[in-house]
């Protein structure tokens, strides 16, 4: 839980009833539920309930206007989002194209406007802090007020902070093309800003969803070629354990011809000539047999 749920809550509860159920025990439950500071609610309802009465003054007065025009930042809606920012932050919320687009949902602007409005700012408050850094600031007292007079000079124990020239730079090149850009296209007829900003937002949502698509087939690549490798290992084994037992019926159908012949020889013993090879027959069909592997021993 957090600010942004608490504010669009409140927001939508504005909405729908108005300011009827929103008492002093609401916004205590609120907070409470959003694990935030007793009275933290207050600045935003007030500010919330003021920009509901802006927008339907601004409604009235342009409603029978032939040309809409848009409505002028005022001073409590840039305190609004600047506060919103600063507590959003405090909370762990680093994405600022996030806290700006809840910006714009709860003032009921367009987002493009919000963004340009913020960096406008930002970039104004960055050339005015690089302006003072060169001013020398004199700070006087009574006489009567000093304490001891000191014949030593006070050495300065705070220092000014120093900022990175090359990124402050790099940023100011950086609004500077979007403000030109944004300029530009507002002059070029038959072209819509926001249109053409929702597009530019659209094609690069679609490049990153390209990408993650490329990495998902890149990815079963990978595990079909796994699944390939250990499927043909499998069949490499079987046609390994395949050649095997082929080769040992190959063996036992020598084996067995062995064994025919040899009885078949016996058979065709007279009587007499059986009765004495009978002894010799058995060990050569034992010898036979057990170098088969079949049996151990046959006869006696």
């Amino acid at each position: 839980m957090s600010l942004k749920s608490a504010l669009f809550e409140m927001r939508d509860e504005l909405v729908s009833s108005g300011a009827v159920r929103l008492d002093e025990n609401y916004f205590h439950e609120l907070e409470a539920k959003n694990h935030l500071s007793a009275g933290t609610l207050v600045y935003y309802f007030n500010n919330l309930m003021l920009l509901g009465i802006n927008n339907s003054d601004h409604e009235n007065q342009t409603s029978d206007d032939s040309k809409k025009v848009n409505r002028k930042w005022s001073k409590n809606e840039i305190d609004f989002m600047f506060q919103y920012i600063k507590e959003r932050q405090d909370e762990g919320a680093l994405n600022i194209t996030e806290i700006l687009n809840e910006i714009a949902q709860l003032l009921n602007r367009g987002y493009q406007s919000v963004n340009y409005k913020y960096y406008t700012l930002v970039k104004s408050k960055e050339k005015k802090q690089q302006a003072n850094q060169n001013e020398f600031i004199f700070t006087t007292i009574k006489e009567a007020e000093i304490p001891v007079i000191s014949v030593e000079p006070i050495s300065e124990t705070t220092q000014a902070p120093q900022l990175n020239p090359s990124n402050s730079a790099q940023n100011d090149d950086l609004l500077d093309i979007l403000s030109g850009l944004i300029t530009n296209v507002q002059q070029l007829p038959g072209i819509n800003l926001n249109e053409l900003l929702k597009s530019l937002y659209q094609l690069t949502n679609l490049a990153l969803q390209n990408q993650d698509a490329v990495q998902q087939l890149e990815s079963i690549k990978t595990e079909t070629n796994l699944e390939k490798e250990v499927l043909q290992e499998k069949l490499r084994k079987k046609d390994q354990q395949l050649m095997q037992e082929k080769k040992r019926n190959d063996e036992l159908q020598l084996e067995i011809a062995k064994i025919v012949n040899e009885i078949s020889a016996f058979n065709q013993l007279g009587d007499a000539a059986k009765i004495q090879n009978l002894k010799k027959h058995n060990q050569r069909l034992n010898y036979i047999i057990d170098g088969s592997g079949l049996v151990l021993q046959v006869g006696s």
